[in-house]
């Protein structure tokens, strides 16, 4: 079993890496990168990973809601911890979730990208400097993080 600290580095890489087909290719966004580390970690494989994720990166589409390292941490808690029929308690993952939410809170000072990045990646202008200064540095700590806090949770 990988460590926690090589988990980390496989979803920075997953972040990161470009591929060979820039502009039209990109890395994995915040949102599947995450996913697809924990649910590695969690021994899950699906087809629908990391697809489901996809249209979560810079929070729905560049709308810079809720960050998608969150999103993901949601899901795979979700994926471990959540019900399977609408008779079970809820409590369990919301708990779960809400601890998750807040350390990330605690941590970072904000849970939107807009907030976290300061940046509207809408924009030209935005998502030029979001590349240039961001991306590789803030939103990888972000996307470590999640990885860290969420196996946390999930142990």
């Amino acid at each position: 079993m990988p460590t926690v600290e090589e988990l980390q580095e496989k979803a920075a890489k997953y972040f990161k890496e470009r591929p060979p087909n820039l502009p039209e290719g990109r890395p994995y966004n915040c949102c599947e990168s995450v996913l697809l580390t924990l649910t590695e970690y969690l021994g899950i494989k699906s087809e629908l990973i990391p697809k489901i994720a996809t249209g979560i990166g810079a929070v729905f589409s560049l709308n810079g809601f809720t960050c998608g390292s969150i999103s993901s941490a949601v899901m795979a808690i979700g994926i471990k911890c959540g019900r399977e029929t609408s008779t079970e308690n809820s409590q369990i993952i919301w708990s779960k979730v809400d601890k998750f939410i807040e350390a990330f809170k605690q941590t970072w000072g904000a849970v939107t990208c807009r907030q976290l990045t300061g940046l509207n990646v809408k924009t030209p202008e935005d998502m030029k400097e979001y590349l240039k200064s961001v991306h590789d540095y803030a939103c990888t700590a972000r996307v470590k993080f999640a990885v860290k806090k969420a196996i946390e949770l999930l142990e």
